[in-house]
């Protein structure tokens, strides 16, 4: 999809590809107000039969038409809404195409809250303006087309009795299209309030335990209410000018009755005439709503476009990290990332395992990070988990594959390393395991089992690179021995390149290369665990406080 080019080009792109589908529903449109504009004439001629007494009255043709009616309305519906939910779906696929191919630092600054507002709720509106309100725009141009014409001749002067509704439906929707910048700003709000319960809900494992905490709770209350307050700005014009729709029918029954009384026309008239008003009125109520729908939706708009926008270019940091690395290939056995306002070189040992380790809070993870931003920028494949990484609300089988096609081989294999990482026995058999749900962000496993899974995603993503953020924490010493030294030997991953994170000596003990850092002073040590673990050695000294 072509995001990039705007709101209208999009919707011209929308119109070409489903071209069929919008023609024939606008066939249906044209029949549904066809057919509907002959309920006046049937009503006056009721009334006529009815005044005179007539006894038997032929009612198939009633049922027949009221039948077509539903028919080509439904039919209309259809074809307008289908586009709009496939355009819905395309443009979150694109949107989140973008997210997991570029640089993350391009989204850094968006919480999951705001994110999560504009690849549901934002992206819902764009649907409700190509389904809904594109489909009153020319169901209203169609009324025009077909009923104009037929009370027109019936009497032309009834037509200006028509006028006062017309009026207030205008003015209902220049009001309306008044209060849009509200409901951006409501829309904003929203993503933070979200992102405040998922953050809670995520550090608590439950909402409740949050009113506990008073300074969250003020927070929470203070941006709840500026939200609400938005909403209701943008709200209140719409209550207050809502009552301007039935006022414009009222008036136009008031001078409909005036011309039919003057130009001494049959009572009967009346009750076509009101067959008309209540014609027009549906398609003059949904004008009105259509500048709600426009004026949301060009607020969403704007949210999606930003989105796109910074997907699209370059961050600050991320062009910082480049400049960097401009004159190492992708060949290159270093890369350089920044750490306390200085420059470090992070030797890459291909095809072997290397451990970085230092203090908590030493800037381990930021370097994985870095180095991830880094190696993707020079087209490397590249898997990066950090301590908690996010488990998606599926099977155990789409975690591991993350929507790709999976071979009888790729399950062999990954049945194997659930077994390796002690994940085989959550289900008896392997079907069952493979089609186990895990839960929202895997609340049916715990932390370590998670963990563990996210391990076996990033082997079976078949990336070049794999950086580990304190991979081995949460499963025993004897179980950490065995699966390194099985995968050290596994076909497919023993010539991968590792780089990890870790506080253990054990997991240190099975590495090629240890890596030392230390805040504001950079790297400490390099070289390999036997030599640097064995006395004399910063390394030791580091391992023998843990000790102690």
């Amino acid at each position: 999809m072509h995001l990039e080019k705007g709101l209208w080009p999009l919707l011209l792109q929308q119109f070409k590809k489903f071209l069929p589908w919008y023609l024939a529903a606008l066939i249906c449109l044209f029949l549904t107000h066809y057919l509907g504009s002959e309920i006046p004439f049937y009503a006056k001629e009721l009334a006529d039969l009815v005044s005179v007494g007539t006894e038997k009255i032929e009612t198939s043709k009633y049922f027949l038409l009221a039948l077509g009616i539903f028919i080509f309305r439904s039919l209309s519906r259809i074809l307008f809404f289908y586009p709009a939910r496939v355009v819905e779906r395309n443009m979150r696929i694109d949107i989140l195409g973008r997210i997991e191919s570029v640089n993350p630092l391009r989204y850094q600054a968006y919480p999951p809250g705001q994110l999560f507002q504009v690849l549901y709720t934002d992206i819902e509106q764009i649907r409700a303006l190509l389904g809904f309100a594109c489909l009153q725009l020319v169901n209203i141009i169609m009324a025009v087309i077909v009923l104009v014409p037929r009370i027109y001749g019936f009497n032309p002067n009834l037509l200006i009795a028509i006028a006062p509704m017309v009026i207030c439906g205008l003015i209902f929707s220049l009001v309306v299209a008044k209060t849009r910048h509200y409901y951006r700003k409501s829309a904003d709000l929203q993503g933070e309030v979200q992102n405040y319960i998922m953050e809670t809900y995520s550090g608590k494992k439950t909402i409740k335990n949050y009113h506990a905490e008073s300074a969250f709770i003020d927070i929470f209350k203070a941006k709840s209410f500026k939200e609400l307050t938005y909403a209701f700005k943008a709200g209140i014009a719409v209550s207050f000018s809502v009552p301007l729709i039935p006022l414009g029918v009222g008036l136009s029954f008031l001078l409909g009755a005036y011309i039919i009384h003057a130009q001494a026309m049959e009572v009967t008239s009346l009750v076509l005439f009101s067959g008309f008003v209540f014609l027009f009125l549906e398609p003059l109520h949904f004008m009105a709503w259509i500048g709600v729908v426009f004026s949301s939706s060009l607020g969403s708009w704007s949210r999606i476009r930003e989105l796109i926008y910074d997907l699209g270019k370059k961050s600050a940091r991320e062009i910082q990290l480049e400049n960097l690395n401009s004159s190492l290939g992708k060949t290159s056995d270093k890369f350089k990332v920044e750490f306390w306002g200085d420059v470090l070189d992070i030797p890459l040992n291909r095809n072997q395992w290397t451990v970085i380790i230092g203090k908590t809070a030493s800037g381990k993870s930021e370097i994985l990070l870095q180095l991830a931003c880094i190696l993707k920028s020079k087209g490397i494949d590249v898997s990066l988990i950090f301590q908690n990484p996010y488990i998606y609300n599926d099977t155990l089988k789409s975690n591991i594959f993350l929507g790709r096609k999976a071979t009888d081989k790729d399950r062999d294999k990954a049945f194997e390393l659930l077994k390796l990482f002690s994940l085989d026995f959550l289900s008896p058999n392997r079907d069952e395991l493979f089609n186990m749900k895990v839960g929202e962000n895997g609340k049916h496993l715990s932390g370590g089992q998670a963990k563990r899974l996210c391990l076996v995603r990033s082997i079976m993503s078949g990336a070049e690179f794999l950086l580990w953020d304190d991979p081995f924490s949460s499963v025993d010493i004897i179980l950490e021995k065995e699966i390194i030294e099985k995968l050290r030997k596994m076909e497919g991953i023993k010539d991968k390149t590792l780089i990890l994170s870790s506080h253990r000596i054990s997991t240190v003990r099975l590495c090629d290369k240890l890596i030392l850092i230390a805040a504001h002073q950079g790297i400490l040590e390099i070289g390999e665990p036997k030599n640097l673990l064995s006395g004399n050695s910063q390394s030791y000294e580091y391992f023998e406080k843990q000790m102690v």
